[in-house]
């Protein structure tokens, strides 16, 4: 007879030292749904009897899957939280759970190698002892905060008493994990062993614990973080630094950040159950807010466009050992120094030696401030990039996996780079155009192997954009696709299938979106107050400051194409021409809307006088709904020709490649808490007024005729 696999075991070894072992069935990762709960909640029951006789003398939480400890609750149950009570019922469980292991009267060690987040560093809390390994992939973290959420089995009233207050903020207000070095210098680990023999390690630290020989060490703190942390003063000016520089951070517009730290502030002194109650009513309020359902929905959307594939196409996906990077520039480089940082060996060619050297210095900056940053360790920065090698020639091209091309954005030129690489690849090698506008299916058709070659649009800055649009050609094969999202994996980046139209996906959007700005500096709005409006909004900065970032070149030449394409919608404001006749291209030659010369960025004086004569008040809301339901439209006209698969690939590109504001979920949430209707509505009032343009798209007709849903389309 099969035995069934159940979620946690319970062993008793010689030394009566009890491993509750979790290992849930069918996943790579253990996560605390309600089924590992419950059966965490019979198991400890188990042993409260076993201790009642004597044996086991102490219990040590392991975890069955290689790399990962807990990494952390079920989103997808997070998810149907229903309402503020059900919210603190859910977390008042999961607290009585723990509450319970905490108080088996024996010593608990967890055991921590890999990965530890969220619930599963809550878990670790809830022990009297956390031994980590010390293997890279140990991170140890509370990242609740970016799901709207905050640590609610415990984490908001353990940690800070564990480690203290500024430390425990730091954590929880971040959502960053530790290392477990960092997390023993914190005090939340209590000793860093070798990877090597962990178990063994384990077993010798809780018999220790058993007589009372593991020392703890205390979180060392400075005579001024003792006088803050332990006096109500002191407290109060912590508390209400971290105030600020969370209102500073955020605007007000996430309410994670702020109940958290209430939460801290108001439980600190308090007996643990009465802190416990209030930490599960906060958790219920911002459970339920709008900002974590549109949190809690991108990160299941992360989630599928990391398994957009069908199991059996992404099995195809060839191994990636080297990757080759045609072009040096900025982004040739940028692109260089990610895969470097992601310990893949990677070969950087240009024409020309000037050239190579400018994006070889581009990527060691790059690797050096991640070492400053601690992102990778300082140790390894001479390490990561002795895996770049510059070259002017094709020589080991035989022993590439992937080649990303980044040359000039000219078709002809791509073709014949094409051409010339193929002649040296490896017959599996995959040919990854970074091309942010021309046809992938027109460059393929330059290809005796065409079935290798896709698009992989990175963005820039190419170390900190977290999307890439992966685009099918006509004659991609599935291996090829499955090569592209494996690389993508590997570099960190969230990837996003996308059909081989004009623009893609992100930058058809977002041409929409940069010209209306455009239409209105014609209508007589002004540059400071167009930018202003979209930055109160949530972008990370207004549309004018966007097209002085990409330049006013460039921006032409894709306004071009994308009326080529789509027609009168897309025709390009008269304003990019006024600038460009003005000698302007924008950041790159310091002359655009703004000027650069020093360090206050201001709009300069000659583009005042240019548009000056059509000056006139327009309202920010008219502002707003100009420059984004413009761009709702256009997403409604993109899905229905299938430049993407589902109204979620929309939302998260634009929040990952644009940094749409993530508390609003997207632009097609956005929309849709507006209401359907009145978005239509809206779009015909202003195509009246302002020009078919904003006539709305057929698809978002039919949305709003229906009653239906623009997230579920």
């Amino acid at each position: 007879m099969v035995e069934t696999p159940v979620p946690l075991r319970l062993e008793i070894d010689s030394n009566k030292i009890a491993w509750l072992i979790f290992d849930t069935p069918d996943s790579r990762v253990n996560l605390l749904d309600s089924g590992l709960m419950r059966s965490l909640n019979r198991r400890l029951a188990e042993l409260e009897s076993r201790i009642a006789t004597g044996y086991p003398i102490a219990v040590v939480l392991w975890s069955g899957k290689p790399g990962t400890f807990i990494a952390g609750a079920d989103v997808d149950e997070i998810a149907e939280i229903e309402d503020a009570e059900d919210g603190r019922a859910k977390s008042a469980e999961g607290q009585r759970i723990f509450r319970r292991l905490e108080r088996l009267g024996v010593p608990k060690i967890a055991a921590i190698d890999g990965v530890c987040l969220g619930g599963g560093t809550e878990l670790a809390l809830a022990c009297d002892w956390r031994v980590a390994s010390d293997s890279p992939s140990t991170r140890i973290g509370l990242p609740e905060v970016r799901l709207g959420l905050i640590p609610g089995f415990g984490g908001s009233v353990r940690l800070p008493r564990l480690i203290g207050i500024q430390r425990a903020l730091t954590m929880i207000l971040t959502g960053r994990s530790l290392s477990a070095t960092t997390a023993h210098r914190y005090g939340l680990v209590d000793q860093v062993v070798p990877r090597e023999g962990f178990r063994a390690a384990i077993a010798t630290v809780a018999l220790d614990a058993v007589l009372g020989q593991v020392e703890r060490l205390q979180p060392g703190l400075s005579t001024r973080d003792r006088l803050l942390e332990g006096t109500g003063l002191g407290r109060r000016f912590l508390f209400r630094g971290a105030r600020k520089r969370v209102l500073a951070a955020t605007e007000g517009r996430y309410p994670a950040p702020l109940a958290a730290i209430d939460v801290i502030r108001e439980t600190m002194d308090l007996r643990i159950d009465e802190a416990l109650a209030i930490e599960a009513k906060a958790l219920g309020q911002v459970a339920t807010t709008h900002v974590s359902r549109n949190l809690v929905r991108l990160f299941r959307l992360g989630r599928a466009a990391r398994k957009a594939l069908a199991p059996e196409i992404a099995a195809q996906a060839g191994a990636i050992e080297r990757v080759a990077v045609l072009g040096a520039g900025v982004m040739g480089g940028g692109i260089a120094e990610l895969a470097a940082a992601n310990d893949i060996s990677v070969i950087l060619k240009d024409i020309e030696q000037d050239a190579l050297d400018v994006g070889l210095r581009h990527a060691s900056e790059l690797l050096r401030k991640a070492g400053k940053r601690g992102i990778i360790a300082p140790a390894e920065v001479g390490l990561k990039f002795a895996l770049v090698h510059g070259t002017l020639t094709y020589e080991k091209f035989d022993e590439v996996d992937v080649v990303v091309e980044a040359v000039v954005e000219r078709l002809p030129v791509k073709q014949q780079v094409l051409r010339e690489v193929e002649k040296v690849l490896p017959p599996r090698a995959v040919f990854a155009t970074n091309t942010s506008s021309l046809s992938v299916t027109e460059l393929a058709r330059a290809a005796a192997r065409p079935e290798n070659v896709v698009g992989l649009h990175f963005f820039n800055p190419v170390h900190r954009m977290p999307l890439v649009e992966i685009i099918r050609t006509e004659s991609s094969s599935e291996a090829a696709l499955a090569t592209a999202f494996g690389l993508a994996e590997r570099l960190g980046k969230t990837a996003v299938l996308v059909a081989d139209r004009p623009g893609f996906l992100v930058n058809r959007l977002l041409a929409a979106y940069l010209n209306e700005a455009g239409y209105l500096l014609a209508d007589g709005a002004d540059v400071a107050g167009i930018d202003r409006a979209l930055k109160e909004f949530g972008m990370p900065m207004g549309p004018c400051r966007l097209l002085d970032e990409i330049g006013f070149d460039i921006a032409g030449h894709v306004a071009k194409e994308m009326t080529r394409a789509f027609g009168d919608r897309m025709r390009p404001s008269p304003a990019l021409d006024t600038l460009t006749h003005l000698g302007r291209l924008g950041k790159k030659n310091g002359r655009g809307f703004y000027t650069y010369s020093g360090r206050e960025e201001r709009v300069d004086r000659e583009v005042s006088r240019a548009f000056a004569s059509r000056r006139r008040g327009v309202k920010t809301a008219e502002i707003v709904d100009r420059c984004l339901l413009i761009l709702v439209n256009e997403a409604m006209y993109a899905l229905s020709e299938g430049v993407v698969a589902r109204a979620g690939d929309v939302d998260l590109a634009m929040v990952l490649g644009t940094g749409f504001p993530p508390y609003r979920g997207g632009p097609l949430a956005w929309a849709e808490a507006l209401g359907v209707r009145s978005v239509r509505d809206r779009l015909r009032e202003l195509s009246d007024l302002r020009g078919e343009r904003f006539s709305p798209a057929p698809a978002l007709d039919r949305v709003a005729d229906a009653g239906g849903s623009l997230t579920a389309a």
